[in-house]
């Protein structure tokens, strides 16, 4: 048998055993299309990241600036440039150190703001911020919620006269969240559902307790949760700026924010911000939590994508010892094109919108589209549409001027309806597939 032969051999068996696990592992990823566990990035397209929230906040406050700062937040606390700023952080926990929260501090009573949703309270944020440097008798970090919306000694010694009832009517898969202002409150609350694989699930949906408020000296309650007497939402001065706290960070993930109720939530939480640029604090390492630390491949075997290049990369590193002997010429570093994930984002956001029948919002993204890949192909910017932007067009596509004029004319004039209908979204999908077809 000679060299070739057995070459061919081992490259077969390979193949065949690859092949073998792709189809043992595809009937168990079917019903693992998303990751459902909280993981606040604000890159993340799953039900429980933050790309939608990114996406709202860029457009928030026009002519200011969105940063999502990943490495130094203290660097970006000491900037003393003019204007008002707002310092946020949506997760689970963050780990603040003494050097970083006192930047933080200072930062707010400069008169800039710190939004903070949050589900655990850092001991030096209660101690410092909420109850004004009180010697707290609690022997713990969280002081505010329960685990699962209120123990039984707290609800059985109290009896709300003007809510009795409060437990008895509790789901703890659905709650209702409202606000104290009248002008922002609605009939039955904002409705939110924690769903696990497209289902209704168990949540702690946490408030602030009821006696630990009694012992702050100064705050404002702006939002509740299952009625008045829980308070999920609240303002608190300091110096010349204002600590915004929410403790359930979890109505700022994707999942909530697809739909325009939540949306409307939402808008009214923020609406207490005044306008600025908003520092977005990922840098901030979380809490250490040793039931996450179960083993170094946990995070990539969870995620199917991650876990199929894990796959891959252990048999391309068989392949490669086998014949790496046999190799005379150095190989030669391929370099990747950097990948515009723009459009993967629009595009996502785009099937978002059609699955919630929004037609209007559909056609903003399809002009995004639209606009992006002339942007892409021909290098014209595209802030402004008018004469002489869509003369260059033309000139470069060899599109006659008279169908892309057709496009951005129908364009604005869908654009303003209040409902745009399916044949209109139809109508310019056929428009700018024309474009598409004809454009060189």
């Amino acid at each position: 048998m000679n060299r070739t032969t057995i070459i061919g051999i081992v490259l077969g068996a390979i193949g065949l055993g690859l092949l073998v696990l792709l189809f043992a592992m595809r009937g168990r990823d079917t019903d693992k299309k998303y990751y459902w566990g909280e993981d606040y990035n604000p890159v993340s397209d799953q039900p429980y990241g933050t790309s939608v929230m990114t996406e709202l906040l860029d457009d928030y406050f026009p002519n200011h600036d969105l940063t999502i700062v990943s490495t130094d937040i203290n660097a970006a606390l000491q900037d003393t440039k003019p204007g008002h700023r707002t310092y946020l952080y949506i997760g689970d926990y963050p780990y603040y150190t003494d050097s970083t929260f006192a930047l933080i501090k200072d930062f707010v009573s400069r008169g800039n703001d710190a939004f903070l949703a949050l589900n655990s309270i850092p001991e030096n944020l209660s101690n410092d911020i909420l109850l004004k440097g009180q010697l707290s008798t609690y022997s713990y970090d969280t002081i505010y919620y329960t685990d699962s919306y209120g123990d039984s000694t707290y609800t059985l010694q109290e009896n709300y006269a003007d809510d009795p009832s409060v437990l008895s009517e509790f789901q703890y898969s659905k709650v209702a969240m409202n606000f104290f202002n009248n002008d922002f409150r609605v009939g039955d609350g904002f409705q939110f559902t924690f769903l696990i694989e497209s289902k209704p699930a168990n949540y702690s949906w946490n408030y602030f307790y009821p006696e630990y408020l009694k012992r702050m000296p100064a705050y404002t309650k702006i939002g509740s949760i299952y009625s008045r007497n829980f308070t999920n939402y609240i303002q608190v001065p300091y110096g010349d700026g204002f600590f915004y706290i929410h403790v359930n960070p979890i109505v700022f993930t994707n999942l909530f924010q697809i739909e325009e109720n939540k949306l409307d939530y939402t808008s009214k939480l923020f609406s207490y911000l005044k306008p600025g640029d908003i520092l977005w604090d990922i840098a901030t390492p979380p809490q250490y939590k040793p039931e996450e630390q179960e083993g170094p491949l946990k995070y990539i075997l969870s995620q199917r994508s991650l876990r199929w290049a894990w796959y891959v990369l252990l048999v391309g590193l068989g392949i490669f010892l086998i014949f790496k002997s046999k190799r005379v010429q150095q190989p030669i570093t391929v370099l990747e094109p950097n990948e515009n994930k723009s459009l993967d984002f629009i595009q996502t956001i785009g099937r978002m919108y059609f699955l919630k029948r929004n037609n209007h919002q559909l056609v903003q993204q399809k002009m995004k589209l639209f606009l992006n890949f002339i942007n892409e192909r021909y290098r014209i910017p595209t802030q402004n549409v008018d004469d002489e932007f869509i003369e260059k067009v033309h000139l470069k596509s060899e599109v006659t001027a008279d169908a892309i004029q057709t496009i951005f004319k129908y364009y604005n004039e869908i654009i303003t309806h209040h409902t745009v209908s399916d044949k209109d979204l139809l109508k310019l999908h056929q428009l700018m597939d024309e474009f598409y077809k004809q454009c060189k």
